[in-house]
């Protein structure tokens, strides 16, 4: 008997620590979310987060409601941003049944004039927001742009980084991606696998202080 329970109070702990988990899950909104930062993150407070329009009304992300939320990070004067504009406009279009690209303007650099002018120049076909205050920009540890967070209906996170892998260095592209991670992330979610590359170091402008 003695050797029974010494042998059963582990799998008894851990079943209620997972127990626990999933009553704390639930009661603060969904699934926990978890970046590489160490940083954990409940999906009510991330969907709550303030964030605005370019007409400066306010949006909450609680708004979307597709399978996945592709997060990119941008500056409208940003080279990489204005070259992957074409891009996330193409996987908008392809893929815009089960996915809302979310294009963020971070920072209070930003003039929404000069957001307006991305918009309009590169045809922008996806929702554009900024984040005056910068909370998503610490909620999620974002310092890049263009930096992408891929998340599933429970905000868990699916794929973080680089849009693909044309650029290998500040100044330095291939002449064609060879590793299309957003992409073939978002199509592997959507098939029901699990995706194979789930981060990719993102290169591009960092986020400015302000």
């Amino acid at each position: 008997m003695r050797k029974w329970r010494n042998a059963g109070s582990p799998f008894l702990l851990v079943l209620f620590l997972l127990i626990i988990g999933n009553s704390l899950c639930g009661q603060n909104g969904g699934t926990l979310y978890q970046p590489e930062s160490g940083r954990i993150i409940n999906r009510a407070a991330l969907d709550q987060v303030h964030l605005q329009t370019l007409d400066q009304h306010a949006y909450q992300l609680s708004a979307l409601r597709k399978k996945l939320i592709a997060l990119v990070f941008l500056s409208p004067e940003c080279p990489l941003c204005q070259n992957y504009s074409l891009v996330l406009n193409r996987l908008q279009a392809r893929f815009g049944k089960d996915l809302d690209i979310v294009g963020i303007f971070p920072g209070k650099s930003n003039a929404i004039a000069d957001c307006l002018a991305f918009q309009a120049k590169y045809h922008i076909q996806f929702l554009l927001l900024t984040d005056t205050l910068k909370s998503l920009v610490k909620m999620l540890a974002a310092s890049i742009t263009p930096e992408v967070f891929l998340m599933d209906q429970t905000r868990s996170l699916v794929y973080h980084g680089a849009i693909d892998n044309w650029v290998t260095a500040l100044g330095k592209q291939r002449r064609k991606a060879t590793e299309n991670y957003l992409e073939d992330g978002i199509a592997e979610q959507l098939e029901g696998v699990s995706v194979k590359i789930k981060e990719a170091k993102p290169i591009g402008c960092f986020i400015n202080d302000y």
